[in-house]
């Protein structure tokens, strides 16, 4: 089973209690909303369109290849640690 959670306290302690074996991962969108947060209200249209590189793509290595384009472009602004990977 797998659960998208929208990130609220607790819902994904929740899940996993109830759920053991359920694989849980918070919602791209509410990450977004989130990671937007963080952002000057000027930047964000151009902050919240670039990612849609990165999953309209059609394979994992073009993704990849996305994802480091927009990594570069975005840590010159907002520093190399804000965008780095779990």
């Amino acid at each position: 089973m797998i659960s998208v959670v929208n990130g609220l306290k607790g819902s994904i302690e929740g899940t996993t209690l109830t759920f053991t074996q359920a694989a849980v991962q918070t919602c791209i969108v509410q990450l977004m909303r989130h990671s937007l947060n963080f952002c000057a209200c000027k930047g964000r249209k151009a902050l919240a369109f670039d990612p849609r590189a990165i999953y309209g793509v059609a394979t994992a290595d073009q993704a990849a290849a996305q994802l480091g384009a927009f990594e570069e472009k975005w840590a010159r602004k907002f520093g190399s640690n804000a965008l780095a990977r779990p």
